[in-house]
């Protein structure tokens, strides 16, 4: 006998209610003293949407507990029951396969861009910190949503391998946008310069 169970997939919910807060962001403006620039404007939904996807792909969904409670003849989903892109991740990695170590490093690049990008830190341990604070945010989560059994709870050496390659993935992003505002800096201070020679 076999419980029916029903997964959720986060980003097309997300998306929808991101949709909506895009509509009154834009709508509000109009009634707004101060209009935000859109460069800016779309780089803050881009990023709601790139944290809505990160969720997908660390959580893997929601998965509601099953629909006939006395049904006792398994207690969670199994890995069979998975699919798409969480199954062939997470599922099949090995603790050394490369191309796991160096999609979980990958990960986690764009949240240091984006934080860099958003919040323009000036002390960039501020950034280190706050990459670490939402990578350790992101575990915990998982931990919290498989103790309600919603996503399982696999945790193991594997993950802190791969908590670590997230981590250094967003240090690498903050860093990368480092370089490339000095480049930029230094730029502007040879036009700026060679404009008055």
């Amino acid at each position: 006998m076999h419980t029916n169970y029903v997964l959720y997939n986060i980003v097309p919910f997300g998306f929808l209610v991101l949709l909506v807060y895009i509509f009154i962001d834009v709508f509000l403006d109009y009634f707004r003293k101060e209009i935000k620039p859109n460069q800016r404007r779309v780089t803050l939904y881009s990023f709601f949407f790139y944290l809505l996807c990160l969720l997908q792909i660390k959580v893997g969904g929601i998965t509601l507990l099953p629909l006939n409670p006395a049904d006792k003849s398994r207690s969670f989903i199994t890995a069979n029951d998975w699919f798409g892109i969480f199954d062939s991740i997470h599922f099949n990695m090995y603790l050394w396969n490369y191309s796991a170590i160096v999609y979980n490093f990958l990960l986690l690049l764009p949240l240091g861009i984006f934080l860099c990008v958003l919040f323009h830190f000036k002390n960039r341990n501020k950034a280190i910190f706050l990459v670490i604070l939402c990578c350790l945010g992101i575990e915990l989560l998982r931990l919290l949503l498989g103790s309600f059994s919603l996503v399982p709870r696999n945790i193991g050496s594997v993950d802190g391998i791969y908590l670590l390659c997230n981590i250094l993935g967003g240090i690498i992003g903050i860093l990368i946008v480092k370089i490339f505002t000095h480049i930029q800096m230094k730029r502007k201070d040879k036009v700026y310069n060679g404009s008055f020679n």
